[in-house]
């Protein structure tokens, strides 16, 4: 029985886990920090921004450049916004319901427009710059449950690398960073066998077990009681656009222009798993450890600056209608990661103890794709708008380097992202009507077509707003954005280290919305 459980760790977690469990954890990271869901303006988001051949918007910047060229006048908005996400999962057999709300700012922006004093040809010349924010990652979601069948420090303790032994992670006094950076053993197990949570066999010192694990006289290894497990994810962050924007109108048909794109970028993600003894006394038998509890706590924050260039163009062939296109180069992404573990522990021999690993730092770079756009509009004079967006990006095509050096050095990261991730074909559509010549009502339809081959993470949003505007320049608009569909994900608290016992398995769906309200002036 040893031999096989021994067998099933090195193999399976020795070395599944490094490709299978690390590198979709960073190329996932990859994946979001280059995916953009446009807030833009309150008029913007409540058409869906379908904004690409209608322009005329500080929203419609981050998506085509163009879209200043329309402007005659001078124009400030400031968008105020509510983003909020919820969660229901099912662990254990338990239903978990988790919701997290924020504040942020989805647009701040200025267009100066200045005639060049022709009557044909460049009849003027515009700038603005804008902050548009393109992903919003808060989040939050939780489940608890019993169960006796496996345990996360068992899972610990049967990963340990072959050939690490016990005094291998000792932190020293002098010294306690010496552990994480010279052993083969993960910082996690570092952190469990210095607070008691891990030990080894008298007979086997390679050999580990958690404290929530007890042998009998057969040599089989079980939990002596059920445990209480519970589990945390929250993020935090944004991605904003911050653009330079520079717009030409020739003889009111055809408007160009280009952008350079500053992005700002911020991602904080936190996680904690819990087990809890229902009993404490089940495993303070022989060679028990007298477990009562143990919490895992481990947080990451990614920060940094992107940078792009865009050119875009719209054109009016016949009156009313409208065509536009962009494309923009890869986002070039400079980031900073930091992170930190902290294990807690409450076991008889040890009592309760609580460590915590050194800050770990690193700085590498990611490179997103292409994107273009196309986009078709059409005007019935000051009545009615209607327009509808294409826009085509690969994100098979990601590739995250390091500062120095070459691709290679992420080679299983890039490959994976090759292999699994894929070009998308997102639609946006939207209208605004004018009832009344001061109030506009708008609606807006946006799908995103999964980004992955093997996970549908096909996304369907519906929008709605409301606009007023008054004769002396100043406007108010309102809109919300709801996710129509709700995305689905199931994932191991762990992984399953021996057989007959399997992690257990979440299961979560989620969905959003949120609330944008603009403030602007005209002059």
């Amino acid at each position: 029985m040893l031999k096989k459980i021994l067998l099933t760790s090195v193999l399976s977690l020795g070395v599944m886990q490094a490709y299978a469990q690390l590198t979709p954890q960073y190329t996932f990271n990859a994946l979001q920090l280059s995916s953009q869901y446009y807030d833009g303006t309150a008029r913007s988001l409540g058409m869906g921004n379908a904004m690409t051949a209608l322009g005329g918007d500080l929203g419609a910047l981050s998506y085509n450049p163009a879209a200043s060229g329309v402007y005659r006048y001078t124009e400030f908005t400031l968008t105020p916004s509510v983003y909020s996400a919820s969660a229901s999962t099912t662990f254990l057999g338990n239903t978990s319901k988790d919701s997290r709300t924020r504040f942020a700012l989805s647009n701040v922006g200025w267009v100066g427009a200045f005639e060049t004093g022709r009557t044909r040809g460049l009849l003027n010349f515009n700038l603005a710059i804008t902050a548009n924010q393109t992903n919003n990652f808060a989040f939050s979601s939780s489940g608890s449950g019993t169960q006796n069948g496996s345990s996360y420090l068992g899972s610990l303790a049967a990963s340990v690398p072959q050939g690490v032994f016990g005094y291998d992670m000792d932190m020293y006094d002098d010294y306690d960073e010496y552990p994480f950076y010279n052993s083969n053993a993960s910082w996690t197990q570092v952190l469990a066998w210095n607070a008691g949570l891990m030990d080894t066999l008298a007979v086997d010192p390679t050999f580990f077990l958690g404290a929530t694990e007890n042998i009998d006289g057969d040599g089989s290894i079980y939990i002596p009681g059920s445990l209480n497990q519970s589990f945390r994810r929250m993020k935090t962050g944004y991605i904003q656009d911050i653009v330079f924007n520079a717009s030409g109108n020739v003889d009111n048909i055809f408007f160009f222009g280009v952008s350079v794109t500053l992005q700002s970028i911020w991602l904080n993600d936190y996680t904690s798993i819990t087990e809890q003894a229902v009993n404490p006394m089940d495993s303070s038998g022989d060679g028990g450890s007298g477990f009562k509890s143990f919490t895992r706590e481990y947080q990451m924050t990614t920060s940094g600056m992107g940078v792009d260039v865009s050119a875009g163009f719209i054109v009016r062939p016949v009156a009313g209608l409208t065509v536009g296109g962009s494309i923009s180069t890869p986002d070039w992404m400079f980031l900073n990661e930091s992170w930190q573990e902290t294990v807690k522990g409450n076991t008889g021999p040890f009592g309760t103890a609580s460590v915590s690993s050194p800050v770990g730092t690193y700085s590498y770079r990611i490179t997103s794709p292409f994107k273009w756009n196309l986009g078709i509009g059409y005007t019935v004079g000051s009545f009615l708008a209607l327009g509808v967006d294409y826009e085509r990006t690969d994100y098979s095509s990601i590739t995250r380097t390091p500062p120095t050096g070459t691709r290679s050095t992420f080679a299983a990261e890039n490959d994976y992202m090759s292999a699994y991730y894929q070009a998308v074909n997102n639609v946006r559509a939207g209208l605004e009507a004018w009832p009344h010549k001061q109030v506009a009502v708008r609606l807006g339809y946006d799908w995103y077509s999964s980004s992955e081959k093997d996970f549908d993470n096909t996304r369907h949003y519906a929008s709605a707003g409301l606009g007023f505007r008054t004769a002396g320049g100043f406007f108010i608009d309102a809109a919300c954005q709801v996710l129509c569909n709700r995305l689905a994900n199931s994932f191991a608290l762990y992984d399953s280290y021996a057989e007959g016992m399997p992690a257990p398995v979440v299961k979560e769906s989620s969905n959003n919305w949120k609330i944008l309200l603009t403030l602007g002036w005209r002059f």
